[in-house]
């Protein structure tokens, strides 16, 4: 019989670490082991029906923020499903969950980190600096999306002497390899065949830096006519995103899609993908684009893991120009080449779900 594993979620988003979840339990053994997902009752979505058919189960739970009912809800699942692993994916916020699994006697608690210091956002960082040892303590088996989100949340001690476990944030390069019949598909529906198309995909929150990548457009439009910003996502700053594009009269010129569930086919259709966020633990959309065989542009705060191909290229946030400049001097790239190269990387679903898989037989 399966090894059932509670995996700990937070608001089911479209993307994000939910997503990478997914994939992962997509692509285990499901006859070794069975994911059980908890997340919190005030989600944007539900768990996808596919996950559920192969054999998850899903329970909402109050949200984190309401602690005690939170610490109740995931006790009287632990206690009912008795599991030996909880999985949690909550960052810091992960002390909960950990915490309710500790007073379980859950045997195997892994903390799964994906995120780094958010030093814009003053409040959240010291948030996370205050929960961080306490995390750490209610572990046993510690996790990481990169070595970067392993440093920050463990310590370089603890992550030098091989305490800590890092797992690539692995995608199904096959579904986001480059098409051209996607690409002359998604160009068609936004009458978009003759323009070049910049892209990028994200919810609309200020570690995003959307209006940045309006500043890049807009001086990048100055030289190049025929180009089209795509925006997918929503989120809380869409609207006042929206008026910023409005004040600088491109509304013509950039596309707001809102939520799609289609994102493989929207990147083939992309010409070149950005990124600058503020701050990343490690942006699977980023992955996901390299394997479409786009050149990406990255902020130099996200880490150089995601350098997976030979078109990923680090630029500062300081400079809008910097990055219009970058923009103009892209040429057009063998994206069929670019995504092969991705195919036997350590971001490849396969490769990264057999190392998971060897990781929980460990415990078990």
């Amino acid at each position: 019989m399966a090894e059932r594993i509670l995996c700990v979620l937070g608001k089911l988003k479209a993307g994000g670490v939910e997503s990478v979840m997914y994939s992962y339990y997509r692509t285990i053994d499901r006859t070794k082991f069975q994911y059980d997902f908890v997340y919190e009752e005030s989600s944007d979505f539900d768990v996808p029906e596919d996950i559920t058919a192969l054999g998850a189960k899903s329970f909402k739970v109050p949200d984190v923020s309401s602690v005690f009912k939170y610490v109740s809800a995931v006790r009287r699942i632990i206690k009912a499903g008795k599991y030996k692993i909880v999985h949690s994916n909550l960052n810091t916020l992960s002390v909960f969950s950990l915490f309710a699994a500790w007073t379980c006697g859950v045997k195997y608690r892994i903390l799964h980190n994906h995120t780094t210091s958010s030093p814009v956002e003053k409040k959240r960082d010291f948030l996370k600096k205050v929960l961080r040892p306490f995390n750490v303590l209610l572990a046993n088996k510690y996790v990481a999306c990169s070595d970067l989100s392993a440093v920050w949340m463990y310590g370089k001690r603890r992550y030098k002497n091989g305490k800590v476990t890092v797992f690539r944030n692995g995608i199904d390069v096959e579904k986001f390899s480059f098409r051209e019949e996607d690409r002359t598909e998604i160009r068609k529906e936004f009458n978009i065949e003759n323009y070049k198309v910049i892209g990028h995909i994200g919810r609309f929150v200020s570690v995003k830096n959307h209006l940045f990548i309006i500043d890049i457009f807009k001086k990048y439009k100055e030289n190049n006519v025929y180009s089209k910003l795509m925006l997918v996502g929503d989120g809380e700053l869409l609207e006042s995103v929206k008026a910023y594009v409005a004040e600088l009269d491109l509304c013509d010129s950039v596309i707001f899609t809102g939520v799609r569930s289609d994102v493989d086919k929207l990147l083939s259709a992309f010409d070149v993908f950005v990124l600058p966020s503020l701050y990343e633990g490690l942006p699977v959309v980023a992955i996901e684009a390299s394997a479409a065989g786009l050149p990406v542009l990255l902020s130099d705060k996200i880490t150089r893991e995601c350098a997976v191909t030979d078109a990923v290229s680090f630029y500062s946030i300081d400079d809008a120009k910097i990055w219009a400049d970058a923009l103009a001097d892209i040429e057009e790239p063998d994206r069929e080449k670019l995504s092969l190269q991705m195919a036997s990387g350590p971001y490849n679903i396969h490769n990264c779900a057999g190392e998971l898989e060897a990781y929980y037989s460990e415990c078990v």
